[in-house]
């Protein structure tokens, strides 16, 4: 009798316990709420993409190079060209109006965007007009990162702040979601987490048993990239698959559905490196439009850009409201046999976020703190820091090794820093796009 009452008094006490932690719950959340503007489809596809004197560039959201040609997305507005020839002095060449674009690459003279849920192509022989010569129509989940449609089948186009404020507290079901919405209204912690961005793509390259091809190349955290004259995209939880045979009609062949969380896209030789919050994927396209899954190497919760050289994938890890897990870190994973990769090194950084690797050196985007270079051994392991750079807010970097150049795009309103670096990592600012006030 005496042990039955004892265990009677140990549950009480574990409820009471119980009840309360539940009870401690004191963090809260501050909310704006947002309301959308919209277009409809119709709208939008009667678009003339029209091509006028340069514009400012007041909100740069991705970049991308093709051949002495700098471009850079302005939000989902349009897209700036630039003749970056001279890194010292970079010119501007037009911005093309262009809603809904977000994504890019280019082939050959081909430039290829999404608009919203289409696939539209643009001849860029005259870089001051690029002569729009394709759509291929609802490509893209209407409900995803290329796109945000209301019930009603309006697009969002942009969100205008009100003036209603809320307080979250952690009990509510809408603690933990980035949007929530209430009565026609969306709130969210800022106008950011109510967009998203996209970009990346590869280099001079030959498709099997085909003839050279000229794509481009962009930032580790692309959604766009071009790879055996095939053009993949990922949106938030699928791989798709065109067929670039003619150039200006893509042909949409497949989807691959990968769950959710899908962030990024890397091409190397004749495989697929996508960067999700949870792992990352393998794929062969050694079949450029049937993409074969070869394997999955796993990670905590967190974002993900992989970028790879050799034998080796470079993944930055980092958490937050948006990404899951709360740490910072650098994995260097052998993916020699891509059927089964396997992690050498786990180092620990902070705030890295986009990622460059060529001539034995890694480029680490770190955010507010910078851009950082560090030297790889002769295995391709981290090895010291070589040099560290502040004053932009990085975010992701381009690598140009043939000129030993850097592009780098910050946040916000740090637009764009070009960089030399020297064959000792060290590195000099040469010019800068800044973004308009």
């Amino acid at each position: 009798m005496k042990n039955i009452f004892t265990l009677m008094m140990l549950a009480l006490m574990a409820v009471g316990l119980s009840s309360c932690l539940e009870e401690s719950c004191e963090e809260n959340r501050l909310v704006q709420g947002f309301t959308p503007i919209t277009v409809t489809a119709d709208s939008w596809r009667s678009s003339s993409f029209f091509c006028g004197v340069p514009q400012p560039v007041c909100e740069g959201t991705s970049f991308y190079v093709y051949e002495q040609y700098l471009f850079m997305m302005e939000g989902t507005q349009g897209l700036h060209i630039f003749d970056n020839s001279d890194s010292n002095n970079p010119v501007p060449v037009t911005f093309m109006e262009a809603p809904g674009g977000q994504g890019l690459s280019v082939r050959n003279d081909i430039l290829y965007m999404n608009q919203y849920t289409d696939l539209v192509a643009f001849d860029l022989s005259d870089p001051t007009k690029p002569a729009l010569v394709g759509r291929t129509e609802d490509v893209f989940e209407p409900y995803s990162v290329f796109a945000q449609v209301l019930p009603n089948d309006e697009f969002v186009v942009d969100w205008e702040p009100t003036n209603e404020r809320r307080v979250i507290d952690c009990s509510s079901e809408n603690f933990s979601r980035d949007v929530f919405w209430d009565r026609g209204i969306a709130f969210a912690s800022n106008e950011n987490a109510l967009s998203f961005d996209s970009n990346r793509s590869g280099a001079v390259s030959t498709p099997s048993g085909g003839t050279p091809e000229t794509v481009g190349t962009g930032g580790s955290l692309a959604r766009f990239t071009i790879a055996n004259s095939t053009l993949y995209a990922v949106d938030d939880n699928s791989l798709k698959a065109f067929d670039l045979s003619d150039p200006n009609q893509p042909e949409y062949k497949i989807n691959i559905n990968l769950g959710w969380g899908i962030e990024t896209i890397f091409p190397a030789g004749d495989e697929l490196y996508i960067g999700s919050t949870t792992g990352m994927h393998i794929f062969s396209i050694a079949d450029p439009l049937q993409p074969e899954l070869l394997s999955t190497f796993e990670h905590v919760l967190s974002c993900d850009p992989v970028v790879v050289s050799g034998d080796l994938a470079y993944v930055t890890l980092w958490g937050g409201r948006d990404c899951g897990s709360v740490g910072d870190q650098l994995e260097i994973i052998d993916v020699s046999d891509p059927r089964n990769p396997t992690s050498l090194q786990v180092t620990p950084m902070s705030s890295s976020h986009g990622l460059g690797v060529a001539e034995g050196k890694l480029f680490l985007c770190s955010q507010w703190e910078g851009l950082k270079v560090f030297d790889l051994d002769d295995n391709g392991l981290l090895g010291e820091q070589l040099d560290h750079v502040t004053g932009i807010n990085a975010r992701d970097v381009i690598v140009l090794p043939q000129d030993n150049d850097l592009i780098v795009l910050g946040y916000f309103q740090d637009g764009i820093q070009q960089y030399d670096y020297d064959d000792n990592g060290k590195l000099t600012e040469t010019s800068r796009i800044s973004v308009c006030d």
